[in-house]
């Protein structure tokens, strides 16, 4: 069977240096550019003038290939829409089908395929993104918000269980047996206990870069990673100990994969391999697609063939997932729709069928499909604003059985203790800990609250407080304690001679979650982080009566701790999003007001800014930089400071002429003495088992709060 041509629109590419029509079959858009698909399954590319696209269909014809129109893929009708509001993901097992979108949880009876029915709802589920359903239980992942498990047995009455506290945005998930593993985009994949749904427990952490969807086949776990463009594979049948074996280039942005008879499918986005930096690029939009491995050796998936949807970008929404049965790969790709593809010969897929969804009012462009489910003759498309579609689909869909094969087995915990460590465990994930005096901190553990802790000889428990929602950041002004509890809000409290917390006032942002703060000297405010998105500025003066003074959000996520700790020249805040750089903000006006952006440039959402010396110390492509507040020259002109053989990354603490940099992603922490700030010399390098927020100096050694790896205490190394 000969290789399949797919001409996608306005493809600006390099041309070939020739072309033969006896290596190709043409798939005609009425377009004048193409993409090629040669027989040794490697793509080549050529812009075709209209006059040149008409000889290669004449030499096409003459060779007597067969010669198919896009406008002959059969485009998929909406016959129905649930009526529910916005969806995200949507599943289906036998006549039930669960629905997430806008934080809610909806039960459908799909009894009648084309004409689904809410039996139930639950609301207050967060920023909901992807489901997993494991018989009469539904995992919600919410990004921002976590984890919520969900008792869906009685259809009228869904209840929430529990609600797990995830290292990092609960974005992809897939169930197997006992194992849930929850894709955190920049953090890798977390696997979780759900053998008691009621009580989910932490097994282990695979730190795969940006994950952004999963798939589990007998004991492996392909992770569909999103800005290296690649599937890593995870051997996980000890998934308290997930190992990497692989990694495998796609032609695009990694996301949704599917593991069914032998291959894996992986559904691709954004922009491919080619230079995509800005539009006009030749690889900028032309990521979107479906790839296909052999797994014959399922710890090296081996490429076997793909196919091309049309070139598109567009930042915000942008998933793309995959479902396959019966020799047919059903494809969401964000705005560009739902694709039908026959993948019965796995090296030339071709496009069957078609469908983009209606365009929201007041939007330019269709809605993104979220996901998908497959029925009996229907397909169910998650609209991300115009609610889930029904899709008929005749003959070409019916329901899909999970292909996990055996699931893995959770082997007993193990307790071995690093000895490099003084460790704490207090039953929840230590987010952040900050000291009161020399002896005496306080740490948000997550699930577990605030703990107070004195330091010695060893870690010992004062006292702890439970909060409203997960404990995710916490600082100290003199003896007042300020705490980032989600829904809870910022708590204040005091902390007495005897380390009691006393409350004091609180926070609350209605609808919102607060992740993280800082109070800078000299107390008067706080800024403190809303949800993925939103800056406060709160006005602590009065610690009872706590007010809004301020608020911002600019484009991009707040994501981690992207604030600064302390004011500079005593008035300037600062606080940076992930696409568009640092913005200052003047506490010292009466009220508090933006100052503006500069120096112009991002600052990676997994590093930080700090003070160091009257300058902005910053972690930069490998090295960092250092500049004024009032610096006019953009990051990338600014000097980059390296240190030989050492990449350079992470949230810096600063402390004398030490700067510690802490990778919660890939647990790690990096000492470099700045002695001399241009010439920086390595101190250190500290792995540990979880995932280290900002570090403590102490009198005592350092203090790191290590996420599920709990709160350890390092004796100092020496300095070389």
């Amino acid at each position: 069977m000969k290789p399949t041509l797919t001409l996608l629109t306005a493809l600006l590419l390099p041309p070939l240096a020739a072309l033969h029509a006896a290596e190709l079959t043409l798939v005609d858009h009425g377009r004048a550019n193409a993409v090629i698909v040669l027989e040794d399954g490697n793509e080549g590319f050529a812009q075709l003038a209209a006059e040149e696209f008409q000889k290669h269909l004449q030499r096409a014809s003459d060779a007597k290939l067969p010669i198919v129109s896009v406008a002959e893929a059969e485009k998929l009708p909406i016959i129905g829409t649930l009526g529910a509001g916005p969806a995200m993901d949507v599943a289906l097992a036998g006549d039930r089908m669960i629905v997430i979108g806008g934080g809610k949880l909806h039960v459908v009876d799909a009894s009648d395929p084309a004409k689904p029915r809410i039996l139930g709802t639950l609301a207050g589920l967060g920023n909901t993104r992807q489901l997993a359903v494991g018989g009469d239980v539904a995992y919600v992942g919410s990004r921002e918000d976590g984890l919520f498990v969900v008792d869906v047995s009685d259809a009228a009455n869904p209840r929430l269980i529990n609600r797990y506290d995830t290292i990092e945005f609960a974005t992809g998930l897939a169930l197997a047996g006992d194992v849930l593993f929850v894709a955190l985009r920049q953090f890798g994949v977390e696997l979780v206990d759900v053998s008691n749904p009621s009580q989910p427990q932490y097994l282990g952490v695979a730190r795969t870069g940006e994950a952004q969807s999963v798939a589990y086949h007998d004991g492996y776990l392909y992770a569909g990673v999103w800005g290296s463009s690649e599937v890593v594979t995870v051997d996980v049948r000890d998934p308290r100990s997930p190992r990497i074996v692989s990694r495998t280039p796609l032609d695009g942005y990694g996301d949704g994969l599917d593991v069914r008879d032998g291959f894996l499918y992986a559904a691709t986005g954004h922009h491919s391999r080619e230079p995509h930096r800005s539009e006009g690029d030749p690889g900028f939009g032309r990521g979107h697609g479906l790839e296909i491995f052999n797994l014959a050796d399922p710890a090296k998936p081996a490429f076997v063939g793909r196919v091309k949807f049309p070139p598109f970008y567009s930042i915000g929404n942008d998933m793309w997932g995959v479902s396959v049965v019966d020799g047919r790969a059903f494809v969401a790709d964000t705005h560009n729709g739902v694709f039908l593809v026959d993948v019965k010969d796995p090296r030339h897929p071709v496009i069957l069928a078609h469908r983009q969804l209606p365009v929201p009012t007041g939007k330019d462009m269709p809605d993104c499909v979220g996901g998908l489910a497959v029925g009996r003759d229907h397909i169910y498309a998650a609209g991300a604003s115009t609610g889930l579609h029904v899709l008929a689909a005749s003959g070409m869909a019916r329901p899909i059985s999970p292909q996990t094969g055996p699931p893995p087995r959770i082997g007993p915990m193990r307790k071995d203790e690093d000895k490099r460590f003084i460790s704490y465990h207090p039953g929840g994930q230590v987010h952040a800990v900050a000291m009161a005096d020399d002896s005496l901190a306080v740490a948000a553990c997550g699930s577990a609250g605030l703990h107070v802790v004195r330091l010695g000889a060893g870690i010992e428990l004062v006292s702890t407080t439970p909060t409203e929602d997960f404990a995710t950041d916490v600082c100290l002004s003199g003896r007042t304690v300020f705490a980032a509890e989600g829904s809870g809000g910022m708590s204040i409290w005091e902390l007495s001679d005897e380390g009691r917390l006393i409350p004091k006032g609180r926070y609350r942002v209605p609808k919102g979650r607060v992740r993280y703060l800082t109070v800078p000297a000299p107390g008067r405010y706080a800024l403190v982080q809303i949800g993925a998105a939103w800056l406060h500025v709160v006005d602590v003066s009065d610690s009872a009566n706590p007010r809004l003074a301020l608020k911002d959000a600019r484009p991009g996520l707040l994501y981690g701790h992207q604030v600064l700790d302390e004011l500079v020249n005593d008035r300037y805040a600062a606080a940076f999003w992930h696409v568009s750089g640092i913005h200052w903000y003047d506490l010292a006006a009466n009220p508090p007001r933006f100052e503006g952006q500069h120096p112009a440039g991002r600052v990676s959402m997994l590093d930080g800014i700090a003070v160091d010396r009257g300058q902005i110390f910053s972690p930069r492509r490998g090295g960092y930089v250092r500049f004024d507040r009032t610096e006019t020259r953009p990051l990338d002109e600014l000097p980059i400071h390296r240190v030989p053989g050492v990449t350079l990354r992470g949230r810096p603490v600063i402390e004398d002429d030490l700067v510690h940099l802490c990778r919660r992603e890939a647990g790690e922490i990096l000492t470099l003495d700045l002695g001399d700030p241009e010439k920086p010399k390595l101190v250190e390098t500290l792995t540990t088992a979880g995932n280290p927020g900002a570090v403590v100096p102490t009198t005592h050694g350092l203090l790191i709060p290590d996420g599920n790896g709990g709160l350890l205490l390092r004796k100092r190394a020496s300095r070389p």
